[in-house]
């Protein structure tokens, strides 16, 4: 029987080097991703600082931050409606190292503002949902309107006197006030700002008429008498603001638009990375302080994996690109956003 010739000492010392040496040439290949995250992430937000979108964004860093051990900064960019945000995440590479907290104004500014530098369905990966807000109609108090009747019947008496604000076309709150009128078939004005929370200084101040705002932001103000809420736009009424009736009440139940939230990322994360954020953001959203933290603003709390976050977007996308078409028709500047 033939048995193998035994290696020499200096060979096999030779051999062990070599082994070794390929080793760490393998461990040197590895992408740096594989230690995910190394650095800290950027989460953008594409309004200003105070808003909605701006408060969820900084509770679920500080969560990331706990459970991947490492700094999740977010950085405001605003302008345009979220438009300057949205565009400066997608040219963003795909490492993991920028994020977004997207909401309804993604889809509703695709679906308005005509080309964009970026498209929802291409331009982002989804990490998964996180929730939805209902909104609220609301009035100053130097608007002597007490319901949502009364104010379409002020309005209808002075045909393009009466104003609105938004944080600009394909906002949430645009969409919302742009249906009103074409419902209610009503002439408002509207008047853009850089953010809600500018919005609502000068709602209170009686220079708007009237806009609509996610629950939270408006809350405190309606209670202590500084604002009116004329409806909400939830399916059953909200136990913070039980007196005030919803769209559907009012046979309005086009208005009934809530904002939804979500964590994106640019178009192409590694896969192995794209988990990792998953996992952290249902282990986050699944938190009791965080849910509890999350329903003092007013979100309901809805997380979806990635797969049915595309879905939802793609969805959503198709239903506003339909409305722009049909307010487009009732709308000069919606027509000519789209073009």
């Amino acid at each position: 029987m033939m048995h193998p010739h035994p290696v020499p000492a200096p060979r096999r010392h030779r051999l062990a080097v070599v082994l070794s040496l390929a080793a760490v040439a393998l461990l040197a290949n590895v992408p740096a991703h594989a230690v995910y995250p190394e650095r800290p992430v950027t989460v953008v937000v594409a309004f200003p600082p105070g808003g909605i979108v701006d408060i969820i964004a900084r509770r679920l860093t500080q969560r990331f931050s706990d459970r991947l051990k490492q700094s999740f900064i977010v950085e405001n960019k605003t302008g345009a409606a979220g438009s300057i945000g949205y565009a400066a995440a997608a040219r963003a590479p795909a490492d993991g190292y920028t994020l977004v907290l997207a909401s309804g104004p993604t889809t509703m500014l695709a679906s308005s503002e005509g080309p964009q530098s970026w498209n929802p369905m291409t331009a982002f990966s989804a990490i998964g949902m996180i929730g939805t807000i209902p909104q609220a109609i609301v009035t100053g108090n130097a608007m002597p309107a007490r319901t949502l009747a009364e104010f379409v019947d002020y309005a209808r008496a002075r045909p393009g006197q009466v104003n609105y604000g938004s944080a600009g076309i394909g906002t949430t709150p645009f969409f919302t006030m742009e249906l009103l009128k074409a419902q209610q078939k009503i002439n408002l004005t509207h008047v853009p700002y850089r953010g809600q929370p500018e919005v609502m200084t000068d709602l209170m101040r009686g220079d708007l008429g009237i806009t609509s705002v996610t629950v939270p932001l408006v809350l405190a103000n309606v209670q202590a008498g500084k604002m009116k809420a004329l409806a909400v736009t939830a399916s059953s009424r909200l136990q913070v603001l039980p007196a005030v009736p919803t769209v559907q009440e009012l046979g309005m139940p086009e208005l009934a638009i809530s904002n939804w939230f979500a964590l994106l990322a640019p178009a192409g994360l590694p896969a192995d990375i794209a988990a990792t954020l998953a996992g952290a953001l249902n282990e986050a959203l699944a938190a009791p302080e965080l849910k509890s933290s999350l329903a003092e603003i007013g979100l309901l709390v809805e997380s979806a994996p990635p797969a049915e976050t595309l879905a939802f977007v793609k969805a959503d996308l198709a239903r506003w690109t339909a409305m722009s078409k049909t307010l487009a028709t009732a709308s000069p500047r919606i027509a000519g956003a789209s073009n």
